[in-house]
């Protein structure tokens, strides 16, 4: 049965693409999960893999409280165990992969849908074994202008206090530690190369996101048509919420067009943005994002890399549980 997973840069629209999606009146979009590298070790991950049934059992619990509770609940012991037990005696095994499809369509059907949709933008550096696991998986990748990414990313921290009341202080500070013009720069040309070995391949859609804000009806029905889905108006009757440089907007409805080359008005140095186009300059070029001419002084290059190192480590040790093979991690996207 289809699936459907929603990848890319963080701050890329991923979330906003999850909605618009989830908005189709067969699918069900599911927030960040992490599966892949933070539940499974995705440099191993096999259909033929078993684990103890106590394992699978945490696994689908975590899951469930994702879904049910939000991303940074914690898990509370036994409250999800009855379902977890159900869930894992449908996959026929406890191999780990099967569990986590269990329970991907028993919470879409729970919903009166019929179509998972999955979005954790780092599931991009797990193409391969998507695709090769779930032959039925769909991946839709979304790339947006690295300097309104680095914009975005900058300012992470502070959607604690822009209405997401649910992030907790301890992940505002880790969002702080991550940002480094450098960090994201690097990072944002090992996704776009990622998806560029994907050209081509029927599974693999990718859009860009200043399209989706520009023309999102085109864009979406394209996107559609490549998915098997039919288009409906109602896909764009979303919330504006999410933005990491303004409060959140529920009540008004609709893509908001005017958040694209938002790095135009301010909220990067010349230092920032030059580092950004030194290392990304190639990349973008490629995707269709011209560079502009920044001049920022040697001496404030330099400076910032000073501050990289020490935020480097910061991130480091904040990210250490967030991944089950930090080598293979740091392989796959700095490789």
């Amino acid at each position: 049965m289809k699936m459907l997973f929603i990848v890319g840069n963080s701050r890329s629209g991923t979330t906003m693409l999850g909605r618009v999606l989830g908005n189709h009146p067969q699918v069900f979009t599911f927030g960040e999960l992490h599966f892949f590298e933070q539940q499974v070790d995705a440099a191993t991950v096999s259909m033929k893999a078993e684990w103890p049934e106590e394992r699978c059992l945490a696994m689908l619990e975590r899951l469930l409280t994702s879904t049910r509770d939000g991303f940074f609940a914690k898990v509370e012991p036994k409250k999800y165990r009855a379902d977890a037990m159900r869930i894992l005696a449908s996959a026929n095994g406890r191999n780990p992969v099967l569990a986590y499809c269990a329970f991907l369509f028993s919470e879409t059907v729970s919903h009166g849908k019929l179509i998972p949709c999955e979005q954790t933008p780092r599931y991009l550096f797990f193409v391969q074994e998507i695709l090769d696991v779930l032959p039925d998986a769909v991946v839709i990748n979304i790339v947006r202008d690295p300097r309104d990414v680095l914009l975005s990313q900058k300012n992470k921290w502070r959607r604690r206090f822009l209405g997401a009341r649910n992030i907790p202080l301890t992940e505002a500070i880790r969002a702080w530690a991550n940002y480094h013009p450098y960090t994201i720069a690097r990072l944002w040309v090992a996704a776009v190369r990622t998806a560029m070995r994907y050209v081509g391949n029927p599974r693999f859609i990718s859009i860009r996101y200043e399209d989706l804000l520009k023309q999102p009806e085109e864009t979406i029905r394209s996107l559609c048509s490549a998915a098997g889905l039919d288009f409906t108006e109602k896909m764009l009757d979303v919330p504006q919420v999410g933005s990491s440089t303004g409060m959140d907007k529920p009540g008004q409805r609709g893509i908001d067009g005017s958040r694209t080359g938002g790095w135009r008005k301010g909220g990067l140095t010349d230092t920032e943005l030059a580092i950004c186009q030194r290392v990304c300059g190639e990349t973008m070029d490629r995707q269709g994002y011209a560079c502009e001419k920044i001049a920022a002084a040697t001496w404030r290059r330099w400076g910032s890399m000073t501050l990289f190192a020490f935020k480097a480590m910061l991130a480091l040790l904040l990210n250490l549980r967030r991944t089950r093979n930090l080598r293979e991690t740091l392989r796959r996207r700095l490789g």
